[in-house]
């Protein structure tokens, strides 16, 4: 596919852009257990935290163009794990798209004192349970994606496997926090899982990049 090197590059795009957006930003500013302090910390790094908002939808957009690159990629390996590949990864991008709304409204009165405390508390919260409702859905999507890869001749069935153990790794995170879970066994073995789901992504989005074209 002509497409196939654009795809490992827009994932290997998205990994660095949303690693600053969704990671070191969110990281440097927001303590969900200290609302205040992150109120604080926003207003005194606020262009940092409308760069984290920038990247986030640089990676919503490029979410989208790599949802439909991927589906004409794997159009003729497997129908039925396509349409479940494609409407899953669109779904979570919706859900990123509408979280994204989570941190510009506070933009608006991030400058006001305790009149707006509640406003972004709200936001805050909501932001960070959002994450892990898009997560469901790109743990579905890497297991399509893992089944669509062990069907396509291009790959081989090492990353197809490690796609699989991602994809549970993200609904085992989302499955620890909704239903509370504190065993540290099962929440180190998430831990290690979501780890594996990062090295199949890059891995996946290396291979694209360096092998040649092959049709299926």
């Amino acid at each position: 596919m002509k497409n196939q090197k654009l795809i490992g590059l827009l994932y290997l795009t998205i990994a660095v852009v949303g690693g600053f957006s969704m990671g070191y930003a969110p990281m440097e500013l927001i303590d969900i257990h200290n609302l205040p302090q992150t109120f604080t910390n926003i207003q005194e790094n606020i262009l940092l935290f409308k760069l984290s908002i920038l990247g986030d939808g640089m990676v919503i957009v490029f979410e989208l163009f790599i949802t439909i690159l991927l589906y004409h990629f794997f159009k003729q390996t497997d129908t039925v794990w396509n349409e479940i590949a494609k409407y899953s990864r669109l779904a979570m991008t919706f859900i990123m798209a509408i979280n994204m709304l989570y941190y510009i409204i506070p933009l608006y009165n991030i400058h006001t004192t305790y009149a707006s405390l509640e406003i972004f508390n709200f936001c805050m919260q909501a932001h960070f349970y959002t994450v892990y409702i898009w997560e469901v859905f790109f743990g579905i999507h890497m297991i399509a994606l893992s089944i669509l890869t062990c069907k396509h001749p291009q790959f081989s069935k090492i990353l197809s496997i490690l796609l699989f153990i991602g994809g549970i790794g993200y609904l085992l995170d989302c499955a620890i926090y909704f239903t509370e879970i504190e065993n540290s066994i099962i929440i180190t073995s998430s831990n290690i899982l979501l780890t594996i789901a990062a090295i199949s992504e890059i891995s996946f989005a290396v291979l694209l990049l360096v092998k040649k074209t092959s049709k299926v």
